[in-house]
């Protein structure tokens, strides 16, 4: 077997069946067009696009369904909010001395280290940078610095798992990095060919707009650290607050309204599941909750996800 023909077969799979029975050859035939005299790199390039498309069919995160249509929407918001989320010099924020012990221990022993503060200061210019291309409308360069948050997150919780046993800091540090994660997955998710629209003059707006919102999330929290406990209600009510009109304006076809609701739902959540846990005694006591909100949320996104949106209800904020 060659590698072009595994590298189609492997992209293949990851359409889900009934597309593979109807169009598998039209794929191949594609794939073989556009990789005809190519070398390694760019055959691997194909296959992946190739298999990204196919992954976008399973999830039901098309430009044709409203699952892709919101995320194609709140993705400048999401862009904004990730910096919004971040320290503010001049501000009580705990982790400006994280940064400012990062920077200084540069690339100097223990080397054991460097991962660790290369990840700190990663997290506080890379979501800047990823700001700038939302507004600017560079796509492609938003997605490879959304990806690079999403990675430096789950390094960072990566690194807290291997130095920690403890498993209060490990989920304090894991709610900690919860934007970064959730918020750079969620930005690779939205369908590309979306994210293209044109939307000069409102761009640069939206990604204010949804710094605006990040940094009043925090404001409202109560703090810049997670292990800010909230008590009773509060911490559920931070949490659904974003998320239920997410679902339902979703459901009714009003984009723009579930598109802020979910660019807050990570920053959110961040806040509130650590003092949720901490109120239910720990894991055992927070997992059933957690699995009928999963359950829940898997339900609805599998919804919104088949559902074809009509032109007249998902046009794009701005």
């Amino acid at each position: 077997m060659t590698v072009r023909t595994a590298a189609l077969r492997t992209a293949i799979a990851a359409y889900p069946a009934h597309y593979r029975r109807d169009r598998g050859a039209e794929l191949a035939d594609v794939f073989a067009d556009t990789t005809a005299g190519a070398g390694r790199l760019a055959t691997a390039r194909e296959a992946l696009d190739l298999a990204a498309y196919g992954l976008r069919l399973r999830t039901r995160l098309t430009a044709t369904t409203l699952g892709g249509r919101l995320l194609a929407t709140a993705a400048p918001l999401l862009a904004g909010a990730l910096l919004g989320v971040g320290p503010v010099p001049g501000l009580a924020d705990p982790r400006t001395h994280t940064i400012r012990v990062a920077a200084r221990a540069g690339l100097t022993p223990p080397w054991t280290d460097t991962p660790g503060h290369l990840a700190v200061l990663g997290l506080t210019v890379v979501p800047a940078l990823l700001a700038a291309a939302a507004a600017l409308g560079a796509w492609r360069a938003a997605r490879v610095l959304a990806c690079a948050v999403a990675l430096l997150g789950a390094l960072r919780i990566a690194l807290a798992a291997t130095d920690t046993q403890d498993s209060w800091l490990l989920l304090y540090a894991a709610t900690v990095l919860m934007p970064y994660l959730a918020g750079g997955v969620l930005l690779l998710a939205a369908p590309p060919d979306l994210l293209d629209e044109p939307r000069r003059h409102s761009r640069p707006l939206l990604v204010g707009l949804g710094a605006a919102a990040g940094f009043a999330a925090v404001r409202v929290q109560g703090g810049y650290d997670t292990r800010y406990l909230m008590d009773g209600w509060w911490p559920l009510l931070l949490l659904l607050a974003p998320l239920l009109p997410a679902v339902l304006c979703a459901a009714r076809g009003r984009i723009d309204a579930a598109a802020a609701g979910l660019a807050l739902l990570p920053l959110t959540a961040a806040f509130s599941l650590f003092s949720l846990w901490q109120q239910a005694g720990g894991v055992l006591g927070l997992l059933p909750w957690a699995v009928a909100v999963a359950l829940a949320l898997t339900a609805a996104a599998r919804l919104l996800a088949g559902r074809q949106p009509s032109p007249a209800a998902v046009g794009p904020l701005g």
